[in-house]
């Protein structure tokens, strides 16, 4: 069983929750997810590994996981010195130069793992790519990652798009493939397949049921404004209105 946060970790997780929610709330227009809800066995640990296309990535995937899924969320940061403000929400030091300290956080992350359901956040693609440019070259240690991780982990193909949905501001996507086993090699591709159906994704799904709103997000001045009361002033400023 997972032991409790102390109190003065919760409350700092609790601060940057609702940093990192209020920030979705003004970057996008909503966070949506595209097919049937999300769902994974309950007690499993699982390996979340996704494309990292846009800036908010991690955010986004964080509420999905913390607030949608209520589970515990993993993710390895290679700037967590700069940043740690998000270390009490489950981001752990990956420090391209520090081998030590990257093995540390891989066992820290076994650890909590085999502890209850965590789920660990992994960018396979290294680093962040333009969306444009599709999928870029894939690490080459899934499989022996692993071995390293809990025998029991669910690996769970994620994709996230960010595209314009009419309003004032973006609307980011997310979906996901079906969970598996230990990486087989096919993870490219089935990451790749769940890409590809974000990109077919239209806002009539949300009326029919093939997509939901996670969060929504502050809506922009094409949805508040109406100024048709001044239309009898405008009209005598604009000619042949």
């Amino acid at each position: 069983m997972r032991t409790p946060d102390p109190l003065p970790t919760r409350l700092a997780a609790r601060a940057a929750g609702a940093l990192i929610e209020r920030d979705l709330a003004s970057a996008f227009r909503r966070v949506v997810w595209v097919g049937e809800r999300p769902a994974l066995p309950p007690g499993k640990p699982v390996v979340l590994y996704a494309n990292h296309h846009a800036y908010f990535d991690s955010f986004l995937l964080w509420r999905l996981i913390a607030r949608t899924l209520e589970r515990p969320f993993i993710v390895w940061m290679e700037k967590w010195d700069a940043v740690p403000l998000f270390g009490p929400l489950g981001a752990l030091p990956f420090p391209p130069e520090d081998a030590t300290r990257r093995m540390r956080t891989i066992r820290e992350t076994a650890r909590r793992m085999e502890a209850g359901p965590a789920i660990l956040l992994l960018y396979p693609e290294g680093e962040m790519r333009p969306p444009d440019s599709g999928l870029g070259p894939w690490r080459a240690d899934l499989v022996r990652l692993a071995r390293l991780l809990p025998a029991d982990a669910l690996w769970w193909p994620l994709a996230v798009r960010v595209t314009d949905w009419g309003q004032a501001s973006p609307t980011a996507l997310l979906a996901a493939g079906q969970p598996h086993e230990i990486p087989d090699g096919s993870e490219r591709q089935r990451l790749q397949a769940v890409l590809d159906r974000l990109h077919e994704a239209r806002p009539s799904d949300l009326a029919s049921g093939a997509a939901y709103v996670l969060q929504e997000g502050k809506q922009g001045p094409d949805e508040r404004w109406d100024l048709s009361r001044l239309g009898p002033l405008f009209r005598r400023l604009t000619p042949g209105a």
